[in-house]
């Protein structure tokens, strides 16, 4: 009899080990079944995408990757909103060095970079981007005002990532070429943005885009030898002062922009003249005394609308800023009505990006301008007085 107890217990317990055992199966076989219904690889550039998913992929799958290459009308198809529920789209192992302008439009995906990436072109993407190989050239990559964030992957073994509460940075391991910088709200006041000592050269876009309160100084190292394309463009000051309800500016404010310093003895090289890596008409420049001859001829410096001495300045207790002034703009309609505190010289406009596209003069102490006349998202007015100072201010069309 306990023979027998003993052999039935023991079929008990393996029956039990075996349902286990094929509940485990089970459930592997329908996790298999999910991730195949939600993750797919194909290998583009024969053939095109579109054809290459299953009408059921088009409408489950959130994870793609891409081996091969892709075609334009593969970019096409991608942002074309027929993957609504994409997610992520791989293209560690494509056989692609450049992801060309506009190319993935609108969507807000993690986009994993080729590993032999160079370049991506203005407006490709929006969203999260792993880097796997070199860090790639950069156009202009904000989308809809709002810059993606850059990551590296993990282990890289020429990238250095820095993340901290405040700001992000990727940067190469030797710490010499900065590749990508960001502020994560809220901004730091009265702070200068400062460049790390030991930065010898500053990548395209790297900077492009931070909005900086309007006391912030850009401070460049003496060890900076080039600045990239696009590294310092669309970088504006926010104003401090929060609008009244009825937009007007209260009481009038001075909208002094920071100042930029260079310690560097030689101009550092620009790679691309004209691409408004500075608001040099907004911004006074300090240098070195004795290399300030240079800067005033060199490319791209030469845009500075003053070009100062950096010793007088750090030997000087009195702000960068100008004296405070009490410009007031009230709002109309269809107008602003901007009521100077002392006589006009000129006054310009300017996009988003430094270009000046109106220029105004013989300007009486009142003045009236359509809003017609401003761009989106704002318009930067830089005013001339007849007695050398000048006021920078922002109007919202």
């Amino acid at each position: 009899m306990i023979m027998k107890r003993n052999v039935e217990q023991k079929q008990t317990a393996m029956k039990r080990i075996l349902l286990s055992a094929l509940f485990v199966m089970a459930m592997l076989c329908r996790l298999q079944a999910q991730n195949a219904e939600t993750h797919a690889t194909v290998h583009a550039g024969e053939t095109a995408l579109e054809t290459l998913l299953t009408e059921e992929q088009k409408q489950s799958v959130t994870h793609l990757t891409v081996t091969g290459t892709l075609l334009d009308e593969d970019y096409a198809f991608l942002r074309g909103g027929l993957l609504e529920q994409l997610d992520t789209l791989d293209l560690r192992d494509a056989e692609i060095d450049t992801i060309p302008a506009g190319a993935l439009g609108a969507m807000e995906l993690y986009l994993v970079l080729p590993k032999m990436i160079e370049c991506i072109g203005d407006y490709a993407f929006k969203g999260v981007c792993e880097v796997t190989g070199n860090f790639p050239f950069l156009g202009i990559c904000e989308y809809e005002n709002t810059k993606p964030k850059f990551i590296i992957t993990q282990n890289h073994p020429e990238l250095f990532y820095v993340q901290n509460e405040t700001t992000s940075l990727i940067c190469s391991k030797d710490k010499e070429t900065v590749f990508y910088f960001t502020y994560k709200a809220p901004m730091f006041a009265d702070k200068e943005l400062v460049i790390p000592d030991g930065t010898k050269i500053i990548g395209s876009s790297a900077y492009r885009g931070e909005h900086l309160y309007l006391e912030n100084n850009i401070v460049l190292p003496k060890s900076l030898d080039s600045v990239g394309s696009y590294a310092f463009s669309n970088i504006f000051p926010e104003i401090k002062t929060e609008y009244a309800i009825n937009k007007m500016y209260p009481n009038g404010c001075e909208y002094n922009i920071g100042s930029v310093i260079c310690e560097a003895k030689t101009p550092p090289a620009f790679a691309k003249i004209g691409d408004g890596n500075f608001i040099g008409d907004f911004c006074n420049l300090y240098v070195p005394e004795e290399s300030i001859e240079k800067y005033k001829t060199a490319n791209g410096w030469k845009r500075f609308r003053d070009i100062k001495s950096l010793e007088r300045l750090k030997g000087s207790s009195v702000s960068f800023s100008s004296a405070k002034s009490c410009v007031i703009i009230s709002e109309l309609p269809e107008s602003y009505i901007m009521e100077f505190p002392r006589r006009v010289k000129d006054m310009a406009l300017f996009d988003i990006q430094g270009r000046k596209f109106l220029c105004c003069s013989a300007i009486d102490v009142k003045f009236s301008i359509k809003k017609n006349l401003l761009l989106l998202p704002y318009t930067i007015a830089h005013i001339k007085y007849a007695d050398g100072t000048n006021e920078t201010v922002k109007l919202i069309p």
